[in-house]
């Protein structure tokens, strides 16, 4: 009776020690020490708790133990003692060595080793208990143990008793001080990264900020991916190496907007990477990154306190991306003075002062199968993977929007020779297209018009574009660009009546035509090699790899049946013009006669 009596006292001293505190790790501290203080023959205690990100047990707590070494135990749920005790929800008592010894055998070969230097010079216990914490829906959250090491001392099942009583008077206590914990982490964490805010500090105040009270390394990832800071080389690596190989992951998050974790490779050592969602209403506009070793895990009230913070984050990546919106709305209305030819606001900016070359370009959004709302998402989309090109890209350029049209100025301050100025306009629409690929946005075509030197000659440019883009819609299978360079004598038919076309066509190769049909013969072809060598027999006969008499001969039957004179210049460039314009019907989506 007196020692059921001070177990009693004990235990009631032990609940106001508990509720003492709300300072979780206070509280976890209290708990073992007072267990160990009360139960007769405990030399040392453990508090094992669940990670719910993991679905791990992890060493929150501990006296008599190294616990850098237990930190690297990730118990699974029916795994040792304590995976045992969490599974089945009750407590037990494992009264001897060879019982301690036998439910742990099934320990993974590394955490047997690290539980065997966290002992130090210690063996396995002689006899241990463990008793589970069970939350208010009858869930457990950890697991207490106790143990002996000596052998002088049996636990026995009073103490067994004692021990449940105090984990059930600890699993309020925990609770209490982890909600208590989690509102003073969320509003430590949330004030210090307003007062970077309000100061009108940038993204990378905010991200130093964070990793300091975190003591981790934290990045922010663009939607696309791209790295926008770091607070250390090692998020640099990582944002990297995600990128690369484990663009999946950041993918998930940005598609599903949730928190996710990924086990990364840096330097050959693991660590782990926590991705969160960083969102508006319209969706995901960028990532916050946070990296640790992988032996060690994100505390639950630092996951949630992140959480919270990261609507800072949107604030400030929504903020920077209006500015850089109004940037290139600026530089479109510029654009759009210059097609006006007002050119007093372009003289001021240091581009005009420093191009040697322009180059217009018009890009056509395709139709879109997507609805109306869809496809104004999508165009949102391509805006952003444009604007994000623009930045990245070595040239400046002025952009105009307008409904499914973009306009371009390309401006060659570089000094670059004019063929390499053009190809690297052509790998910039190129390197846009593999974007719109990857990222499942919108397909587009694009024209572009002639270079031109001074920026008063814009006109003629941005007109050569629009004709490209004219030309591409009506190919069947256009190709996604065209230089107004390539275009050559189409550009004549783009407003023409295709039906009238068809008739100057029959007009001028329709005896031709109708011969190969009945004799299925090339003369059709042999006249269009014969133009394209510029009127040399023996250069026709090679391409076409005939004899040079071969071609004689055919020449003389074709002139003969539409009885023109190869000597006069305008009859053989009528029938040129005719051969480019039957190419042109054959190509285009418009419907022709069956005659050609």
């Amino acid at each position: 009776m007196i020692n059921t009596e001070k177990q009693l006292m004990s235990l009631v001293n032990a609940a106001q020690v508990l509720t003492s505190t709300l300072d979780i790790d206070q509280v976890l501290e209290k708990l073992i020490s007072e267990v160990l203080h009360v139960i007769k023959g405990a030399d040392a205690g453990v508090l094992f708790m669940l990670n719910t990100e993991t679905n791990r047990l992890i060493a929150k707590h501990a006296i008599g133990y190294d616990l850098a070494y237990l930190k690297k135990i990730h118990l699974a749920s029916n795994e040792g003692m304590t995976g045992k005790v969490f599974s089945q929800k009750k407590a037990f008592r494992f009264h001897s060595s060879d019982d301690v010894t036998e439910n742990m055998a099934d320990l993974f070969p590394q955490y047997e080793e690290n539980y065997t230097k966290a002992v130090g010079d210690f063996t396995y216990p002689k006899s241990a208990v463990c008793a589970p914490l069970l939350d208010k829906s009858n869930s457990c959250i950890g697991v207490l143990t106790i143990v002996n090491f000596s052998g002088d001392t049996q636990f026995e099942n009073s103490d067994l008793t004692m021990l449940q009583a105090f984990a059930n008077q600890s699993s309020i206590a925990i609770e209490n001080a982890k909600l208590f914990t989690q509102n003073e982490r969320s509003k430590r964490i949330y004030n210090a990264l307003t007062r970077v805010s309000l100061t009108r500090g940038r993204l990378n105040e905010m991200i130093d900020t964070l990793a300091s009270l975190l003591g981790q390394s934290v990045a922010i990832i663009t939607d696309f991916y791209d790295l926008l800071v770091a607070s250390s080389s090692t998020a640099k690596l990582a944002t990297e190496i995600l990128k690369e190989q484990e663009s999946e992951h950041l993918h998930t998050v940005v598609q599903q907007c949730v928190r996710h974790q990924v086990h990364i490779p840096i330097n050959h050592e693991m660590y782990v990477s926590y991705l969160f969602p960083i969102h508006i209403e319209r969706g995901v506009i960028g990532i916050l990154l946070i990296v640790m070793d992988h032996h060690l895990q994100m505390d639950p009230l630092d996951l949630f306190a992140v959480e919270q913070a990261s609507a800072l984050f949107a604030l400030q990546l929504a903020e920077e991306e209006k500015e850089l919106e109004i940037s290139f709305k600026y530089d479109g209305y510029l654009l759009q003075q210059l097609l006006n030819l007002n050119f007093n606001a372009f003289y001021k900016r240091q581009e005009a002062q420093q191009a040697t070359h322009y180059l217009c370009a018009t890009l056509q959004l395709e139709g879109s199968k997507y609805g109306v709302a869809q496809t104004k998402k999508k165009q949102q989309q391509f805006s952003k993977l444009l604007y994000r090109l623009t930045r990245l890209f070595s040239l400046p350029v002025f952009i105009s929007e307008h409904d499914s049209h973009y306009h371009f100025l390309f401006m060659n301050n570089l000094r670059e020779p004019v063929e390499q100025f053009k190809e690297s306009i052509q790998h910039f629409f190129k390197l846009l297209d593999q974007d719109s690929k990857k990222y499942h946005s919108l397909s587009f075509m694009v024209g572009l018009g002639r270079h031109f030197d001074t920026i008063e000659n814009i006109s003629s440019s941005y007109r050569d574009s629009k004709k490209c883009i004219d030309y591409l819609q009506t190919l069947e299978q256009a190709p996604f660009i065209l230089s107004y360079d390539k275009l050559g004598p189409y550009t004549l038919f783009l407003n023409n009546d295709p039906q009238e076309m068809a008739e100057y066509v029959e007009m001028k190769l329709g005896p031709i035509i109708k011969y190969d049909k009945q004799h299925k013969t090339d003369l059709l072809y042999t006249i269009k090699v014969f133009f394209e060598n510029n009127q040399n027999r023996k250069q026709t006969a090679e391409t076409c790899f005939v004899h040079l008499n071969t071609i004689k001969y055919r020449l003389q039957t074709i002139f003969s049946l539409i009885e023109i004179d190869e000597q006069n210049g305008k009859t053989m460039f009528e029938l040129n013009l005719a051969i480019y314009m039957l190419s042109y019907l054959q190509n285009a989506k418009l419907a022709i006669t069956d005659k050609v």
